[in-house]
């Protein structure tokens, strides 16, 4: 069986390799059409989603019912990679139909909404609800009995997250530049269909149900820890956590995009690494004891860590825009030497509670159950809640929240909403009877988490410098009293500011104004007034009887 976890393992490398791939080249595709706006892009990726969501708390029922788990996954890649496949076809279509009635122009916010979301369901709603239905399906093909803590489940979802954190990175660095869209989706899908052929080989090697040893035979007699979940609370722990992870990759795209020049590349690479986070954490869970199962405590341990690891650089603050203005310069040595640098800043802000998350996904699994009884349905359960928070998440993000509490203030609202998740769970776990001493731990990492959501957080300097379009001189610093008179500088400038739905936007006031959006400026009073008359004349030449 040891044997079987390590190559179903790396088919769950392909499929998420794959799954990757196409979602990238997706969304890419879907701007093409739609526009790059928040509510373009917010309908696919709520389509996107909630197929997965949907998929996982079908299909996984179904995969606890099924003779061959991995033969079920076997036939849910095929239809992936066929549908998948049809999918540039399809959008073909869908762009004719889109141009057809109009647009947003005629159909307005709230029509153009609604046929959006329509219109991808077309091309992602089959591929994305099989896609929901592949973990439940190798989680039960391999889950042994004794493994109280599921920790094959959390190998498992760890490796299929490393899968797309390679995806999302060649296919952002790599295929759609060198083969284009199109051709990416067809490559990803022949290497699916590797994947599904693997797949039914390895199918008819495995018995129907896995052969139990006497350890897992003796395990599943053992009484496993009793949980004192009510039914209700595991799931909407999953839908928290999801919601306030979704809620703070918006935060993260927003903040660093004035520090990493807020490109294409920007929005792969900040997906690569929290992929990459999410992945390491979920090792680390599945390297975990098998015999011991999680408790209460731990779940409220993650989310206390979580929270603190979000504040930790919010309270850095302007010392991360610091060290970002310092590695731009990287750019003279070569495109990878920029990329470098700016992985290394990415990585300090969302790596460490990326990593938090990937381990506490598998753990709410094991929170449900316990070995391979019903271990199909509580994957799907837990997927699919997770899945809905984020859904949530983002539509909040983008269309309430950021513009009204500012990235700054939803930044600190996710930690707080994980800590006061935490205390719930401290509290329904020392009421089950864990040990107080238990409870220190989270509480500890919830008071510092605390201390530094009260710091003052990233300021004008951070949000209004064109530090990502390499404008900041910092060959003029020549100590810290230069760094600081440049912070201070930049804070007294700007006169006023703002978060709106797409942009951050400022009017900054040195010798003129200037309008600030995403830390770059896109037009002064001075410097840009031949532009601002010369744009006087574009409605006359627009004229044919202008003579």
């Amino acid at each position: 069986m040891r044997s079987a976890v390590g190559r179903v393992a790396l088919l769950l490398f392909g499929s998420g390799f794959c799954a990757l791939v196409y979602q990238t080249a997706w969304l890419r595709m879907f701007r093409l059409i739609f526009g790059a706006s928040t509510a373009a892009s917010a309908a696919v990726l709520a389509i996107f989603m909630a197929g997965l969501g949907f998929g996982g708390l079908l299909l996984g029922k179904r995969a606890d019912r099924h003779p061959s788990p991995l033969g079920l996954y076997a036939g849910l890649e095929a239809g992936i990679a066929v549908s998948a496949g049809l999918s540039p076809l399809l959008l073909a279509v869908v762009e004719w139909l889109y141009v057809a009635m109009g647009g947003s122009a005629r159909l307005g916010l709230a029509g153009s909404s609604v046929v959006r979301l329509l219109l991808s369901l077309i091309v992602l709603g089959l591929p994305t609800f099989l896609m929901g239905g592949t973990l439940p399906a190798v989680a039960r093909a391999v889950q042994g009995r004794a493994d109280f803590g599921r920790r094959v489940v959390g190998l498992l979802y760890a490796v299929n997250t490393l899968g797309a954190v390679l995806g999302a990175l060649l296919t952002t660095f790599f295929f759609l530049e060198t083969v284009g869209i199109r051709k990416t989706i067809w490559i990803a899908a022949l290497l699916n269909l590797l994947v599904v052929l693997a797949a039914r080989s390895l199918a008819r090697e495995l018995p129907a149900e896995p052969v139990e040893t006497p350890e897992e035979t003796a395990g599943d007699q053992a009484p496993p820890e009793p949980t004192p979940w009510p039914g209700w609370l595991a799931p909407f722990a999953a839908a928290l956590v999801g919601f306030a992870f979704l809620l703070m990759e918006l935060v993260w795209y927003r903040m660093l995009g004035p520090l990493l020049g807020g490109s294409s590349y920007t929005f792969g690479l900040i997906l690569a690494v929290a992929l990459l986070g999410i992945g390491l954490g979920g090792l680390v869970y599945g390297a975990g004891e098998r015999q011991r199962r999680p408790t209460m405590l731990s779940f409220a341990t993650t989310c206390s860590l979580e929270a603190l690891l979000i504040a930790l650089p919010f309270a850095w603050g302007d010392q991360i825009a610091v060290l970002a203005a310092l590695l731009r310069p990287l750019a003279g040595a070569g495109f990878l030497a920029l990329v470098g640098g700016w992985t290394v800043v990415t990585a300090l802000v969302v790596l460490p509670p990326a990593l938090v998350a990937g381990y506490q996904f598998p753990l709410l699994i094991a929170l449900l159950g316990s070995g391979r009884r019903q271990v199909g349905r509580e994957v799907g359960v837990t997927y699919a809640a997770n899945t809905l928070g984020a859904i949530l998440g983002s539509i909040a993000g983008g269309f309430g929240l950021i513009p009204l509490l500012t990235a700054q203030g939803v930044w600190r609202l996710v930690a707080l909403l994980l800590l006061a998740l935490a205390a719930v769970a401290i509290a329904a776990g020392l009421r089950a009877g864990s040990p107080r001493r238990a409870a220190f731990l989270p509480v500890a990492a919830g008071v510092v988490g605390l201390l530094f959501c009260a710091a003052t957080g990233p300021t004008a300097f951070w949000r209004h410098t064109p530090i990502g379009a390499g404008r900041v001189k910092v060959a003029e610093w020549n100590g810290p009293n230069d760094v600081r008179n440049k912070i201070e500088d930049t804070r007294q400038r700007i006169v006023w500011q703002a978060d709106g739905v797409e942009s951050s936007v400022a009017l900054d006031l040195a010798d003129e104004y200037a309008f600030i959006v995403n830390g770059k400026s896109d037009g002064s009073a001075l410097a840009d007034a031949p532009t601002q008359v010369m744009s006087g004349l574009v409605e006359l030449l627009a004229r044919r009887e202008l003579r």
